[in-house]
C-alpha cells in the first residue's frame, strides 16, 4: 500500500546515477530529451529521471523522477512519476489564472495513486527554487539525494556550474 511516508522515502532517499541512454540531450518531438537510469544506494528501488526541454521555448522543460519497480512493493506494474519540476507552459488558461504559467513543481499523493493517475500528479505548487532549465535540474538533483549524474551525462551542455560551484550571481 502506498503512503506519504512512502512517497517522501522514494523521492529524498539517496541514490545514485547508473546509466544515461547517452551523455548529451538529443532533439525528439521538437524538444531534447535524455534519461537516466537511477538505484537507491541500498540498491532497492529503481527510477529513471528524465529530462526534457522544447526547442522552441526554453522556458518550457521538465525533470522528473519516474518509479519504475512499484510492482515489487505496492502491487502496481505501472511507472510512477514521484515528482516533476517544470518551466512555465501553456495550460490553456487565460494567463495568470493557472500556475501552469510559472516554474512549478508537481508531486505524486496516495489519492494519485488511488486514482491510477500514476503519470499526472494533480499535486503542483509554484516553486522559486529555479528559474531556468539548468537550475531546476541542479535543484531537482540535491533534493532528491542523486550523486553521480556527472558522470553519466554531459553538464556543459547546460551551460551551468556543476553543482556545488559558485559562480558570480550565485554566491
Amino acid at each position: 500500500m502506498i503512503t506519504e511516508q512512502l512517497i517522501n522515502e522514494l523521492i529524498t532517499c539517496p541514490k545514485k546515477a547508473v546509466q544515461a541512454n547517452r551523455k548529451r540531450m538529443i532533439p525528439v518531438n521538437r524538444s531534447l530529451r535524455n534519461k537516466i537510469a537511477i538505484v537507491s544506494m541500498d540498491g532497492s528501488y529503481t527510477y529513471d529521471l528524465f529530462l526534457r526541454q522544447s526547442e522552441e521555448f526554453m522556458e518550457d522543460f521538465s525533470v522528473g523522477l519516474i518509479w519504475t519497480n512499484a510492482a515489487k512493493y505496492i502491487g502496481i506494474s505501472k511507472e510512477i512519476i514521484l515528482i516533476r519540476y517544470q518551466g512555465p507552459h501553456d495550460s490553456g488558461k487565460p494567463l495568470g489564472e493557472d500556475i501552469h504559467h510559472d516554474y512549478h513543481i508537481h508531486q505524486i499523493s496516495v489519492d494519485d495513486v488511488n486514482e491510477r493517475r500514476y503519470m499526472r500528479p494533480r499535486n503542483k505548487e509554484i516553486s522559486k527554487d529555479f528559474s531556468s532549465f539548468a537550475s531546476a535540474l541542479f535543484s531537482f538533483v540535491s533534493y532528491c539525494g542523486i550523486i553521480d549524474l556527472d558522470k553519466c551525462i554531459d553538464y556543459s551542455q547546460f551551460n551551468a556550474p556543476l553543482p556545488g560551484q559558485i559562480d558570480l550571481f550565485n554566491q
